[in-house]
């Protein structure tokens, strides 16, 4: 975890303790030339504000639109590409025709978050998965073997 990612969790786990609704994104794949790696984080407070970063700019202009006009209201998990087509990559600034995959959480558990900033703080390895069929996200222990992996579900 980066230092970015490790701000966005201390800023998750603020704003759930003050009472604010907000969204978590992943970077969970790219393709071609794209801005930030896989399993870096966003997060993104009902009132607009903004903490991490998918794309460095664009993709967050238009994720903030998207949750002022209503659209991440569910608690269920899925998925979101940017930059499919050509014109989509000029569109959102994505360097070299790239493709960027999002996770996007509406309604991230609090309580899993807690635990997994818990457990970095204790220097444990842990490992955080999210299954978008169940909407389930878990934190267990991980070790030094563990690296990014999705399949387009988990």
């Amino acid at each position: 975890m980066d230092s970015q990612d490790s701000e966005v969790l201390a800023a998750v786990r603020n704003w759930a303790a003050g009472g604010h609704r907000f969204v978590l994104v992943t970077v969970a794949r790219t393709w071609g030339s794209a801005p930030r790696p896989p399993g870096a984080w966003m997060a993104l407070r009902d009132d607009g504000r903004v903490q991490g970063s998918v794309s460095g700019g664009c993709i967050e202009d238009d994720l903030i639109a998207r949750m002022a006009a209503g659209e991440f209201r569910g608690t269920q998990p899925f998925v979101q590409r940017y930059g499919v087509t050509p014109d989509e990559a000029r569109r959102f600034g994505l360097p070299c025709g790239g493709v960027v995959e999002l996770v996007i959480e509406p309604a991230p558990d609090a309580a899993a978050l807690d635990d997994l900033a818990r457990r970095i703080a204790a220097g444990q390895l842990a490992l955080r998965s999210i299954d978008l069929d169940s909407g389930a996200a878990t934190v267990r222990d991980g070790c030094r073997s563990d690296q990014l992996s999705w399949d387009g579900r988990c």
